[in-house]
């Protein structure tokens, strides 16, 4: 016999739906008697479980446990499931010709023989002697009993009225769907003396020979009947009085509605039920109780008084696990991963600290989880806020919590849970972003407790939450970009240029733009300086190095005389720099003849070329016009708004209003401030107001700054 297959647990549902279940229990009955014993009431559970889901869950738990005992036994399930029949066993089920036609025989008397067509194979079910399971007690496992319970058990106040020392021949236990009607039985057949056996019949089993069976074993007996209403039809007033007659305690539970259609349905079973002393369960659980929970100690309800929220303790407890198991399933590969991924975008945003997670959030979080299904997340959502069971989504939408929240079950599961991944880093920096005190706590913590595991990037995010430099300088001598980046720029605004550089060049090195220009800037502030000193000492090189740069940023006086400072040298470098300030200062006879100088040189790198050559007013309008047709969209608007800005200077008004107006509609803020300024110099102060305000409000500092402050301060 192979490992478990996955398809063996849906294909033990499968026999156990069928009538073959028969066949193959009295099969296990020779294999595996211990197994045996609990597979017809595994059978009844399978039959009446409110979803495929709880049928497999249990035929799984069922089959987990009995497969190891026996290798045989899954070759059995697999034999009655279809699958080819092993060596040893002989033919497990008809196979019709015609009509299917199925023969029995009970307590050795045939009956309803009857044959249609041809019948290739006749097959006889013999019923076991005793179908019942007689279980212990004292150590009776909850899920024998049909209790989904796991951990120990939190006692209800009604406990106090089924003390084991009341005699009660017939107690009824009744309670809304999910109210723990079924636990509170177990718990109360546990409390029964020692020695005590527990008579558990089938659904549909024919009571009236349990008399005698019972009598033989000669023990204490409660017999367990679970939802009362699958046996009231063998169950009458005779046979009933005959078992408490005989001291057997009868423990049976129903929900109100089935209670309430048969205590007042036919006059038989309205006897049967009015001899049972009836205790109700709510499935509001009362303060003592929440008390009881927290005495408990147990880790597995540690959540439960944090995230049971609204819902009963005993929905909360039999429908959570059942929730995990379908979310964790759905992130399989053939599940419903866009569902899985939105569910956990939601819990990891809980597990963040979030109360609940605004739609958009949840979308932001699960398109960096599910980047290939950005475009089922409506879907996602649908599925995920489904009810299951009559009770609750995986998810719930909260107008009170801001948005989406896990189930509660959920939520307590994925905080305790050693499988889940750790909330990545994004997520993280999502949620922060949303503010909240409890957030920023957790998120310090989880970052404290990263870095201090020596993670670089938890280092960088501790000093950005909490400004701490000396995280920020582990994490950037690290090698963390970001970090050395951010700690560069720090210490260049303390003025610490030096030491600003070296975490600048890591930046810069790695790719940081923002940190190569500022590099690159105090660089030229410290060339600046040492060729100023230099020059101060007599240097022509340092001056003329200097006259470039003070050029460059608009020094040209001071560039002019650093350049003569420099001719000694017979630099052509120099000269053309000069010929460049006299062409600047509009004396283009004066620079052809420092051009001509730079030239003599005897370097052509500094002829007159190298600046431009000097243009009428045509030539210059010309190459505007040249210029705004080569410009890129993004400084197309500039471009234009020089054109008109030629235009005015040269007196051409009209024309530069339209060039102005078209800057303007290309997203130059300059072009409105200038169209302002003439309709100022035409004494229009209503359209100068205007498009004054226009400037502003596109960010223009010198409207901004005329306009006292901003756009919105001014009247009109």
């Amino acid at each position: 016999m192979g490992e478990l297959r996955e398809g063996d647990f849906d294909a033990l549902v499968r026999v156990l739906k069928s009538d073959d279940y028969l066949g193959l229990m009295e099969r296990l009955s020779v294999l595996d008697p211990e197994g045996a014993l609990g597979f017809d009431l595994l059978a009844s559970q399978v039959r009446l479980a409110v979803s495929d889901e709880a049928a497999r869950s249990r035929a799984e738990s069922w089959l987990r446990r009995a497969a190891p005992r026996d290798p045989r036994v899954l070759d059995a399930i697999r034999t009655y499931a279809g699958e080819p029949t092993p060596v040893g066993f002989g033919p497990v089920g008809p196979v019709p010709v015609g009509p299917a036609v199925r023969n029995t025989v009970s307590d050795s008397a045939a009956g309803n023989i009857v044959q249609a067509h041809t019948v290739e194979q006749v097959n006889f079910y013999v019923a076991p002697p005793d179908p019942a399971l007689w279980l212990d007690a004292a150590t009776v496992d909850p899920h024998a009993l049909g209790a989904p319970h796991e951990g120990p058990y939190i006692r209800r106040d009604r406990d106090a009225d089924l003390g084991p020392e009341r005699r009660d021949g017939f107690l009824l236990i009744t309670g809304p769907p999910l109210s723990g009607r079924t636990t509170t039985a177990w718990a109360y057949v546990r409390r029964l003396p020692p020695g005590t056996e527990v008579c558990v019949p089938p659904p549909g089993t024919d009571l009236r020979a349990l008399p005698e069976r019972i009598a033989a074993r000669k023990s204490p007996c409660v017999l367990w009947l679970d939802d009362l209403e699958r046996y009231v039809e063998g169950l009458d007033a005779a046979l009933l009085s005959r078992l408490i007659a005989m001291g057997v305690r009868i423990v049976a539970t129903m929900t109100d509605a089935a209670y309430d259609e048969h205590r007042f349905g036919t006059p038989a079973t309205a006897r049967v039920l009015s001899r049972a002393r009836v205790v109700e369960l709510e499935l509001e659980w009362s303060e003592d109780e929440f008390d009881r929970i927290e005495e408990a100690g147990d880790p597995r309800f540690e959540a439960l008084t944090d995230w049971c929220g609204d819902l009963r303790v005993t929905e909360y407890l039999a429908v959570g696990p059942h929730l995990w198991a379908e979310w964790r399933r759905a992130g399989r590969p053939s599940g419903n991963q866009p569902g899985h991924q939105l569910v956990r975008a939601v819990l990891d945003l809980m597990r963040c600290g979030m109360s609940g997670a605004p739609r958009e959030l949840a979308r932001a979080v699960y398109e960096m989880y599910a980047p290939e299904h950005t475009d089922a997340f409506d879907a996602a959502l649908a599925w995920a806020v489904r009810p299951r069971h009559g009770v609750t989504g995986l998810l719930v939408e909260s107008t009170e919590a801001g948005g989406l929240v896990g189930y509660g079950y959920l939520v307590g599961e994925a905080i305790q849970s050693d499988e889940l991944p750790p909330v990545p880093y994004e997520t993280w920096d999502l949620a922060v972003a949303q503010g909240g005190q409890l957030v920023t706590h957790l998120a310090t913590v989880h970052f404290r407790t990263g870095a201090k595991s020596g993670d670089p990037e938890a280092m960088y995010r501790l000093a950005r939450l909490t400004d701490d430099e000396e995280w920020l300088r582990k994490a950037a001598d690290a090698g963390h970009t970001a970090a050395a980046a951010d700690l560069g720029r720090a210490l260049a605004d303390r003025g610490e240029a030096r030491a600003a550089e070296h975490y600048l060049e890591k930046a810069a090195d790695a790719g940081d733009a923002r940190a190569a220009t500022l590099l690159g800037k105090l660089l030229r502030d410290r060339a600046e300086g040492w060729w100023s000193a230099a020059a101060r000492q007599g240097d022509h090189e340092a001056a003329s190095h200097l006259a470039t740069l003070l050029l460059g940023r608009g020094k040209v006086d001071e560039a002019y005389i650093r350049s003569y400072q420099a001719l000694h040298t017979s630099s052509a470098q120099s000269s053309a720099l000069c010929g460049a300030i006299h062409r600047f200062w509009q004396q283009e006879e004066t620079a052809q003849v420092w051009f001509d100088r730079a030239a003599a040189a005897g370097d052509d790198t500094w002829s007159a070329d190298a600046f431009g050559p000097a243009m009428s007013i045509s030539d210059e309008e010309e190459q505007l016009r040249v210029e705004c047709a080569d410009a890129d969209a993004d400084v197309l608007g500039i471009h234009v708004t020089h054109v008109g800005a030629f235009l005015e200077k040269h007196g051409r008004v009209d024309e530069a209003r339209t060039w102005y107006q078209k800057g303007f509609e290309l997203g130059d803020a300059y072009a409105a401030f200038r169209l302002a300024r003439l309709r100022e110099q035409g004494g229009d102060e209503d359209g100068a107001a205007h498009w004054m305000r226009k400037a502003a409000d596109a960010g223009h500092p010198g409207a901004v700054k005329a306009l006292g402050g901003g756009a919105d301060t001014v009247e009109g």
